[in-house]
């Protein structure tokens, strides 16, 4: 619920899975057949605008620093692609897909950057720690809707979120494997989750 300005094109992308996407009941879409957003949006637009765009599409790759020129543009681009340092010199553009703690680094890194007021009031965006997770069950859970909101118990640590009971939601040869005997598969998200970030996986 930012100004569009304030995203980046990686969290938009995430935001329309978790909040359109992965929401059947709240419209009027289907989920994904397989893979994750990765596979499935990102790679192959990122293939498509190599392929009929001519863009250089570099992932995997951690930005060191951008270095703007005296009339605002890129003068250049410095990062480490498989931990060797290389450097794009004056690209006609860049759209760099950070999320928050990503482009709060970066401006710190980049002197050029954080002398620009809207590159340095980003380094002040708000951000909550979110955690998805899937779990398949043994058996199969009966829940009165398949999906909804909780909050509110001690044993979240103040976090919220939501589930998705997926068995009622999806075919369940795209839950499981071939031959799999399994039960109920929910999927959750975990909203203001830092009280979680450190409890292990079990």
């Amino acid at each position: 619920f930012k100004p569009p300005e304030e995203l980046s094109a990686l969290v938009v992308m995430e935001l329309l899975y978790y909040y359109a996407l992965a929401h059947q009941d709240s419209f009027d879409v289907r989920w994904m057949r397989s893979g994750t957003v990765q596979s499935s949006i990102i790679f192959p637009l990122a293939k498509k605008l190599r392929e009929e765009k001519g863009l250089n599409v570099k992932g995997g790759c951690r930005v060191k620093e951008v270095k703007l020129g005296e009339c605002g543009d890129v003068a250049a681009v410095e990062y480490t692609e498989g931990g060797e340092a290389k450097v794009i010199d004056k690209p006609t553009g860049v759209v760099l897909a950070l999320g928050n703690t990503g482009l709060r680094n970066l401006v710190r890194s980049s002197p050029t950057m954080s002398a620009v007021p809207s590159f340095a009031a980003s380094a002040s965006l708000p951000a909550i720690d979110v955690i998805s997770c899937r779990l398949w069950l043994d058996r199969t859970v009966e829940t009165r809707t398949v999906a909804n909101v909780f909050a509110s118990f001690p044993q979240l640590r103040g976090a919220g979120g939501t589930f998705f009971m997926l068995d009622q939601m999806q075919p369940r040869e795209i839950l499981w494997e071939d031959g799999e005997e399994g039960g109920s598969v929910v999927a959750c998200d975990f909203y203001n989750a830092g009280g979680f970030m450190g409890v292990e996986d079990k």
